[in-house]
C-alpha cells in the first residue's frame, strides 16, 4: 500500500502545480479582456459626448423589466449565486489529475483486487467517478453503467439549459423593452412640441432606452450564455471521458490499455505519456512535452 501511495503523491505533484498557475492563467486573462471592453466602451462614449448623458432613469426601468421577467419564468430553475460564482470561477476541473488515478485505480484493481480498489475509491474527491467507479466494480453490466452515468449527465445538461435560458431570454427581451421605451419617449416627444425642455427629456429617453437594450443583450446576457455554454462542453468532455474510465474498470482493462483510451480524449498539445518501469506495471506519467 506504501507504494501506491508514493506513486499517488508523486504523479500528483505536477497536477497540483498546473492547477495553481493555469487558472490564475485564465481568469487573468479573462479579467484582461473584460477590462479592455471596458475601456473601449469608454472610450467610444467619451468621444460622443460624456458618461453623464447616457444616465436616464426611465430607460433603465423600461430595460430592467427584461431582467424580472427573466427571472420570474425562470426562478424556479435558476441558483442566482451558484450561477454568478459559476460564471466568475468557471469549472475546477483537473483532466490529467483524474486520468493518473484512473491509472492508479486500474494498478490497484490488477495487484490487489477488487476489495483494496473499493477502499482506495472511498477516498475519491469527484464524486461522479467515485459513484461510477464503484458500480463498475459491483458487478454492474457495461449497458446499465452507461445508462445510469448518462442519465446523470442529461441532468446536468437540465441544470445548464435553464440557467443559460435564463440569459437567452435576457438577450431577447431586453432589445424588445428598449424599443417599447423608445416608443414610449417619441409619444413624449409628440404630445410636449410646445416645451422644449420637456422634448428634449423625451428625446432623450428614446434614444437611451434603445442603447440600454443592446448594451444588456450584447455586452452582458449573450457573453454570460456562451460562457455558461463553454464551461458546459467542458463539463461533459470531461464526465465523458470519466464514463470511459469506470467503463474501463468494469472491464478490468489492462493499466496502460486503459491510460491510452483516456489519453486519447486530450488535444495533442496536453497528452501524457506513460513511462513504464522495465518488467512491471507501474510506471510515471508526464506530460508529453516535458518527457520529450
Amino acid at each position: 500500500m506504501l507504494i501506491y501511495n508514493n506513486f499517488c503523491y508523486n504523479n500528483l505533484i505536477f497536477s497540483q502545480s498546473t492547477r495553481k498557475v493555469t487558472p490564475l492563467s485564465t481568469k487573468r486573462r479573462s479579467i484582461l479582456l473584460i477590462c479592455t471592453v471596458l475601456l473601449i466602451f469608454i472610450h467610444a462614449v467619451y468621444l460622443n459626448g460624456n458618461l453623464t448623458d447616457l444616465l436616464n432613469l426611465a430607460a433603465l426601468e423600461m430595460v430592467a423589466l427584461a431582467i424580472l421577467i427573466s427571472y420570474a419564468i425562470k426562478r424556479k430553475h435558476v441558483k442566482l449565486r451558484s450561477m454568478i460564482r459559476l460564471l466568475i470561477h468557471g469549472r475546477q476541473g483537473n483532466v490529467e489529475e483524474t486520468i493518473k488515478r484512473f491509472y492508479y485505480y486500474a494498478l490497484v484493481q490488477k495487484e490487489q483486487g477488487q476489495l483494496t480498489l473499493e477502499k482506495e475509491l472511498q477516498q475519491e474527491r469527484d464524486t461522479f467517478v467515485q459513484r461510477g467507479s464503484l458500480l463498475a466494480i459491483e458487478g454492474v453490466s457495461e449497458e446499465e453503467l452507461r445508462l445510469v452515468l448518462e442519465n446523470e449527465l442529461k441532468g446536468e445538461q437540465y441544470r445548464y439549459q435553464q440557467a443559460g435560458g435564463f440569459f437567452r431570454l435576457i438577450s431577447l427581451l431586453a432589445p424588445g423593452m428598449g424599443l417599447v421605451g423608445t416608443l414610449l419617449g417619441m409619444t413624449g416627444v409628440l404630445g410636449s412640441l410646445e416645451d422644449l425642455s420637456q422634448t428634449g427629456l423625451s428625446l432623450s429617453t428614446a434614444v437611451v432606452a434603445t442603447l440600454y437594450g443592446a448594451l444588456l443583450a450584447n455586452m452582458l446576457a449573450l457573453p454570460c450564455y456562451y460562457r455558461l455554454m463553454d464551461i458546459y462542453d467542458q463539463e461533459m468532455f470531461e464526465k465523458r471521458l470519466y464514463i470511459e474510465g469506470c467503463v474501463g474498470l468494469q472491464r478490468m482493462e489492462t493499466p496502460r490499455l486503459l491510460f491510452e483510451k483516456l489519453n486519447s480524449f486530450l488535444p495533442e498539445d496536453q497528452k501524457l505519456v506513460l513511462v513504464r518501469e522495465p518488467g512491471s506495471m507501474r510506471g510515471t506519467i508526464e506530460r508529453q512535452g516535458h518527457y520529450a
